[in-house]
């Protein structure tokens, strides 16, 4: 199943999938951070890559910008969410601190790869505004 890890940067999302391998699976794709981008982005990879590819994204990327994780909730889209925290010790661990966010978006799409970091995702619950 491929998984695409979503980074956030000053002008918008970039989206890399990974196969089952870890290998990037095409090249990396960008959207703007509203929600009408989002919406086109998750329907672009999985498009591409199977409504079965699952997303990964930071806690606090989802708390800066909540419209993904709404757009996502509203497709029915699997989100598994990691502690930037967490992240951040991986970055330094790999010699990613400065990394371009594909390379950090392809990190976190190989995370449900590594057997002993699977716990640490959890899927998104997050409830639709009902206003």
């Amino acid at each position: 199943m491929a998984t695409c890890g979503l980074w956030p940067t000053k002008r918008g999302i970039v989206a890399v999938v990974a196969d089952d391998d870890g290998v990037a699976a095409g090249p990396a794709r960008t959207g703007a951070c509203t929600a009408e981008a989002c919406w086109a982005l998750l329907d672009r990879v999985e498009a591409l890559h199977g409504l079965d590819c699952r997303f990964v994204i930071t806690d606090e990327a989802l708390a800066a910008d909540r419209r993904l994780g709404q757009v996502a909730a509203r497709r029915g889209t699997h989100v598994l969410v990691v502690s930037s925290v967490l992240v951040d010790g991986l970055r330094v661990l790999t010699g990613s601190a400065r990394a371009p966010p594909k390379r950090l978006a392809l990190l976190l799409a190989r995370l449900p790869l590594c057997g002993p970091l699977v716990g640490q995702l959890q899927p998104l619950r997050l409830q639709l505004d009902l206003l």
